[in-house]
């Protein structure tokens, strides 16, 4: 049965392990964005398809680590979102592990380093259009921190999640705190990251970690559901809200901003739409105008 949460929820040795518990080299192509749908790397997929584009990591391997080639996609994938896209899902095609952070090897041997993926995890926490991590399996150092870099996230029954580097004697960069502490607030960050527990999908949920734990069989098709009733939603409001409740998180608030970002939506076309939907019992058409 489904279980919902209630409303209201470069050093480049130690940032590897911090970030990503494996590694390993990745000899795939450069990514190529020609198309709008399609294969990406021999590791990762990105696809975009009725306003919603899905980006499934594919290296369980590797326990789908995210090596240059990796962070390259992702970062070539967000730049080539399409103006209808309105939702990025992201997931993997493992049931296994959904991610074990940055490529361990990779940083090692200095082809890649944590701010290469930090900048990524950042690029991700600020997109205008909604995010939805599917944690379709374990989820291990900066796996953890590219989740919970998404607006929403849904769980599978069974899998764990933990970072790890308190138990390795390091300390998790700096950003990589912030934005935890941020979003967790700091008792449930001092968990994760000072005693580097284990949270099971059934503690996530309790913790607000998760949005929603599902079993296996459901998981990919409640994401979908999900990512669909986003798309139901006036677009100018969600990417407006998403705004301030951004600002509001790292505190850098301006309010003539957030009142004029509030005003567009009520001075909107959207606005009239639905609210005539929802006088005449129907569905709303919005226009983002």
């Amino acid at each position: 049965m489904k279980k919902r949460l209630n409303s209201g929820s470069n050093q480049r040795q130690g940032v590897a392990v911090a970030l990503g518990l494996i590694g390993g080299l990745c000899h795939t192509p450069r990514p190529d964005f020609g198309k709008a749908r399609g294969f990406v790397t021999d590791t990762i997929s990105f696809s975009q398809e009725q306003g919603i584009a899905t980006l499934t990591f594919d290296n369980p391997t590797r326990r789908n680590a995210l090596g240059a080639v990796e962070l390259d996609a992702i970062e070539g994938a967000l730049a080539s979102l399409s103006v209808d896209t309105r939702v990025l899902v992201i997931t993997s095609l493992d049931d296994r592990i959904f991610c074990a952070g940055a490529d361990l090897n990779q940083i090692l041997d200095g082809t890649l380093d944590g701010d290469r993926f930090q900048s990524v995890t950042n690029q991700i926490a600020t997109l205008p259009i909604p995010t939805i991590a599917v944690l379709t399996g374990n989820v291990y150092g900066g796996g953890a921190e590219l989740a919970l870099s998404c607006d929403f996230r849904l769980a599978r029954e069974g899998i764990v999640l933990r970072i790890p580097a308190a138990a390795i004697g390091l300390c998790y960069p700096v950003e990589g705190i912030e934005r935890l502490t941020r979003r967790l607030g700091p008792v449930l960050a001092r968990r994760v990251l000072v005693a580097a527990e284990t949270f099971s999908a059934e503690q996530m949920l309790s913790l607000s970690m998760v949005g929603a734990v599902h079993p296996a069989a459901a998981l990919r098709a409640a994401a979908d559901e999900y990512a669909r009733s986003l798309l139901a939603l006036a677009p100018m409001a969600v990417t407006n809200m998403l705004e301030i409740i951004a600002r509001l998180e790292t505190g850098g608030l301006d309010k003539d901003r957030a009142h004029a970002l509030a005003q567009a939506c009520s001075d909107s076309q959207d606005v009239q739409e639905g609210i005539s939907a929802q006088r005449e019992k129907r569905a709303p058409v919005f226009k983002n105008q």
